[in-house]
């Protein structure tokens, strides 16, 4: 059996946007995923469908899983499996950094750890052990201040505290659904966020760069790409390149900044250390980040990419674009852009592609399941990332 590329987590946007980038280069695409009605599942480009235990609820199970599907099968490469990094890599290619190694970009308090020694701006932040923690975060920062856990994938955990009296007992129901915790400085939003991608080799060398602009978001003013768009930013590439120099990385990261209202300087809000959710942008933009990083894995070192176009735009329209504009609070600051990018020749969609239609059928689907329980729906919106 020819050799293949084992694709997990392609009920997100970003997972099938792998799919359709390795696929359209001939490369044979296994998609794999716990959800049986998962997006990249409906893809033209989709080869295999594999169904994993979930890795949340029983993570030895899904490694086990894994490891065995690697052994029995020929792949030259996975994406991703870090936690048996040192397993995997005796089996086929993992161009990442293990488990160990990603803690600096996972655990958002050691983010801001490095962050601080390197002089880049980041929200004040204070880890939680008790009470006393919670009390000194309100006598030193404004109401609202943010929760969250140190370790968590999108906005999943994510609380924004406006009343005193709510603080501790949102710390409490969060660490005890996902474990530490920080409570930190709230920065408003007004100004945009950008998100920096990066791809490095074994020496923390720059391979691809990109920087995206997040037009529009769902939730509105909150949450992951809905319409994005490449910029020149140099100062938030040279910042994001610092950080992951000093954490000595390997692979994709993608650097998260958003721009300070008070007095419009970048604050570094977090760094996603996997492949994400948006690379849909960067790939309107020409920068085909899956196959760069199959490359990379393949090859050993490649040529550096970093010129992209900036007239493009790329929007995730069904369904985050949908909802962006179902609940946006100021509807008519956006319907103008909104309804002129179906005529815009510029602005390509993620879904639903003419290239890759069935995949639509595929998120319909999922729409059913996850209106009957919403809890799934939000758990999804948090993997799919930016």
């Amino acid at each position: 059996m020819a050799s293949s590329i084992l694709v997990t987590e392609v009920q997100s946007r970003g997972g099938l946007t792998v799919v359709r980038s390795l696929g359209e280069k001939g490369i044979r695409v296994v998609a794999a995923d716990k959800d049986h009605v998962a997006l990249g599942f409906f893809s033209r480009y989709c080869a295999h469908r594999l169904i994993y235990p979930d890795p949340a609820r029983v993570p030895d199970k899904y490694a086990s899983f894994m490891l065995n599907e690697l052994a029995r099968r020929d792949y030259d490469v996975v994406l991703p499996l870090a936690r048996r990094k040192t397993e995997v890599e005796q089996l086929t290619r993992f161009p990442f950094l293990g488990y160990d190694a990603l803690r600096h970009g996972r655990d958002k308090a050691l983010t801001v750890d490095v962050a601080k020694r390197c002089g880049v701006r980041v929200p004040a932040t204070y880890k939680v052990h008790g009470q006393a923690d919670a009390t000194r975060a309100m006598g030193e920062c404004p109401l609202p201040l943010i929760v969250r856990p140190r370790e968590s994938s999108g906005s999943n955990g994510l609380h924004r505290v406006s009343r005193a009296e709510e603080l501790w007992p949102v710390c409490q129901r969060t660490q005890r659904e996902f474990g530490p915790i920080i409570i930190q400085e709230y920065v408003p939003w007004g100004g945009f966020t950008y998100d920096v991608d990066v791809l490095m080799n074994r020496n923390s060398e720059v391979r691809a760069l990109f920087v995206a602009k997040r037009l529009r978001t769902y939730p509105p003013l909150a949450g992951p790409t809905s319409c994005g768009q490449g910029v020149q930013y140099p100062e938030l590439a040279d910042m994001a390149v610092t950080l992951l120099k000093e954490m000595h990385w390997y692979g994709p990261a993608e650097v998260e900044f958003r721009i300070d209202p008070r007095d419009g300087k970048p604050t570094l809000m977090e760094i996603n250390p996997r492949l994400w959710g948006s690379m849909f942008t960067a790939t309107v933009a020409s920068i085909d980040f899956p196959y760069l990083f199959y490359r990379l894995a393949m090859e050993g070192d490649i040529t550096p990419v970093t010129t992209y176009r900036t007239d493009m735009k790329a929007r995730y329209f069904f369904t985050t674009d949908m909802l962006c504009m179902a609940f946006h609070p100021r509807k008519r600051s956006i319907a103008r852009a909104w309804f002129g990018e179906f005529f815009d020749t510029r602005t390509k969609m993620c879904l639903p592609s003419w290239k890759d239609p069935v995949p639509v059928l595929g998120g319909l689907m999922a729409s059913i399941v996850y209106g009957v329980r919403p809890a799934r729906l939000r758990q999804r919106l948090g993997r799919e990332g930016r």
